[in-house]
């Protein structure tokens, strides 16, 4: 009998508790911890034939910020225009945590230009790269018809942007006053005894 008690306490010693104590293998983790950045690109709302356009890159972190330049994101931001698919242009220049202006080539055929900014966050940043896209319209110059379909307003009004007519805004206060005329004068009003007595 403490024969067998010594072979059950042997057999589970070997399978229960030696397993145990060997660590499990772990697979390596290909995830790395980084800030994520968004890139605004600035672009000339119209840029006429012939005039070369100006592109601002801003790459923000979007995690909050200490306000020094380690907290800044640096690496490489890369810009190409594009007109109808081929791109026509494309630099390459730092990015030192400021933002960078980059003057593309002078253009003279009127559509839709299309603007990437690329970046490329620097060897063992903790910031992760960002891309943008956007665009902007190349007008025939300044013998050609306005960007606004030949709409000169030198007057310098506004446009109208759809906000409320005069007439309804007259309309909503008189009715806002008339409304607190009344449940002034319903308060002005006695009120008779509940009960008759």
């Amino acid at each position: 009998m403490k024969n067998t008690a010594a072979a059950l306490a042997f057999a589970l010693t070997t399978f229960v508790v030696t397993p145990a104590l060997i660590p499990p293998a772990q697979a390596d983790d290909p995830y790395v911890a980084g800030v994520r950045t968004s890139c605004e690109l600035a672009v000339p709302a119209v840029v006429n034939a012939g005039e070369a356009p100006r592109i601002r890159v801003n790459v923000q972190p979007n995690a909050p910020s200490q306000g020094t330049r380690a907290d800044r994101p640096t690496g490489s931001v890369t810009v190409t225009i594009s007109h109808d698919g081929p791109g026509i242009f494309t630099k390459t220049v730092g990015y030192h945590g400021s933002p960078v202006t980059i003057q593309g080539p002078a253009l003279n055929e009127t559509g839709r230009y299309q603007v990437r900014g690329t970046f490329r966050s620097a060897d063992g940043s903790v910031f992760r790269s960002c891309r943008s896209n956007t665009s902007f319209p190349l007008g025939q110059g300044s013998d050609g018809p306005s960007p606004d379909g030949g709409n000169d307003n030198s007057g310098g009004l506004l446009p109208d942007t759809g906000g409320p007519d005069v007439v309804w805004l007259l309309l909503g206060l008189t009715l806002v006053g008339g409304g607190g005329g009344l449940v002034v004068a319903a308060k002005r009003r006695q009120r008779g005894p509940l009960y008759d007595v």
